[in-house]
């Protein structure tokens, strides 16, 4: 098996080994370097032409965007690593595959693995795709589509609703976006998520329940007891899906 070879960039030593255990999990990998600083990094990227580099962000001197910029000629699948989450926009500008907010846990440092994998396997894109950025007052979050639960307009803005796995991530139920409905759906996949009335879109991961009450339809989520209505026009499309989804259960 030819291993896939990574170097780790970070000026703390313990986030360096917190790294390193985990990514001495995988048998299709294999640490070659490790550096310390922007300068080594660059020196040491330029040297083994790695398949991986997990990249901190905030180091001395030369600092993580002077190191992909230096190496940007090199083709390899860049993840960075920052305790500030306001870099992530500027980090998905580059070429990097993913964005983790240290300290990161092992199962999110594992799942981004596993995503790279997966891609130079099939030879995908380079760039994340299960993942919003939403900027909280002054803060910006990155969001797995697997935290969302629903999204509801009111007025001039958008409630994100977070699942409980989100909500406890993040430390918060719900982020106010500006971004439209219509904006949100063409960033969802359409698989997942349902724009099944004017004012909701749901993670369809979450529906438990179908419900007719009052002449109108609502579905459950997980939860949450809010009922969400649906549009007589997404009825016959939503009752397919799933119908279809079942299918696939079985």
């Amino acid at each position: 098996m030819n291993k896939k070879t990574v170097i780790i960039v970070d000026d703390e030593q313990a986030a360096r080994r917190h790294l390193r255990d985990v990514i001495s999990g995988f048998d299709e990998l294999n640490i070659v370097a490790e550096a310390a600083d922007g300068k080594s990094a660059i020196e040491q990227i330029m040297h083994w032409r790695p398949d991986i580099v997990f990249l901190d962000i905030e180091m001395p001197e030369l600092n993580g965007f002077d190191v992909a910029t230096a190496t940007q000629s090199l083709t390899y699948q860049l993840v960075f690593m920052t305790a500030y989450e306001q870099y992530a926009l500027k980090a998905f500008d580059t070429n990097a595959i993913d964005y983790l907010v240290k300290p990161a846990r092992p199962v999110l440092i594992a799942k981004s693995i596993g995503k790279i994998i997966r891609q130079q396997t099939h030879n995908q894109p380079q760039r994340s795709s299960e993942r919003l950025i939403l900027n909280d007052h002054a803060q910006q979050k990155i969001i797995e589509f697997e935290h969302i639960s629903y999204i509801e307009s009111i007025g001039r803005y958008r409630r994100v609703h977070l699942s409980a796995q989100g909500a406890s991530i993040h430390s918060t139920d719900t982020i106010i976006s500006e971004q439209t409905l219509d904006g949100f759906c063409t960033q969802l996949p359409d698989s997942q998520f349902y724009r099944l009335h004017r004012s909701y879109i749901i993670n369809a991961t979450q529906l438990l329940e179908l419900k007719y009450h009052a002449r109108k339809h609502f579905v459950l989520l997980a939860g949450t007891d809010v009922q969400i209505p649906v549009s007589r026009s997404f009825i016959h499309t939503l009752k397919e899906r799933i119908t279809h989804q079942a299918k696939l259960k079985r």
